[in-house]
């Protein structure tokens, strides 16, 4: 689906879908490296966020002089190169909070049902724009497709019930949320 996103965006530019496919899965590790970087900085692990980074710059570097003059891979290789040095900071961090804190992270609430609701997404956006774009003009077929995917994935959100009562009780709003879902039987 990034072909038809990026040619939405950049109708003279678009050879870069593979690029931003792989360096999409660099932004999920930043994300999460960023959010766990705060909570060890809040228990005074200060420098641990700067070493577990220092040694994805270092993966990054020995990918990024392998990879890139491979003529099979060449720029691609830098994006690899990316996605190695987020995780690898990601891993490090991760591994360094379940050492430090101890929380309950379960596989099925953190991983299974998120990527079970990112699948439906996808196979429903996916489907949509197949469809839509042999009847409607490729840009609004894409612009369709990823409110599909927005809704589907809010949807599936809902129904595996990734969120408790409580942490719907803690975004903005989020009272209100919980009535709405109640009054409708969701929760």
């Amino acid at each position: 689906m990034h072909g038809p996103i990026l040619n939405l965006l950049f109708p003279n530019a678009n050879n870069g879908a593979l690029i931003l496919q792989i360096s999409s899965l660099a932004t999920i590790f930043t994300i999460l490296d960023q959010t766990i970087n705060g909570v060890l900085q809040g228990y005074g692990k200060l420098m641990l966020p700067t070493i577990s980074l220092a040694i994805g710059v270092v993966v990054k570097f020995i990918l990024n002089i392998t990879l890139i003059p491979n003529p099979n891979i060449g720029v691609y290789g830098a994006a690899i190169g990316s996605v190695a040095c987020h995780f690898v900071a990601f891993l490090i961090a991760f591994t360094a909070l379940r050492k430090n804190i101890k929380l309950n992270l379960t596989f099925s609430k953190f991983v299974l049902k998120p990527i079970i609701a990112t699948t439906i997404m996808s196979i429903c956006s996916y489907f949509v724009y197949f469809v839509l774009s042999g009847i409607i003009i490729e840009r609004l077929a894409t612009i369709i497709a990823i409110l599909v995917a927005v809704i589907m994935y809010i949807l599936s959100v809902l129904v595996l019930r990734i969120f408790t009562k409580e942490e719907f009780g803690m975004m903005p709003a989020g009272n209100k949320i919980v009535k709405v879902l109640e009054k409708f039987k969701i929760y």
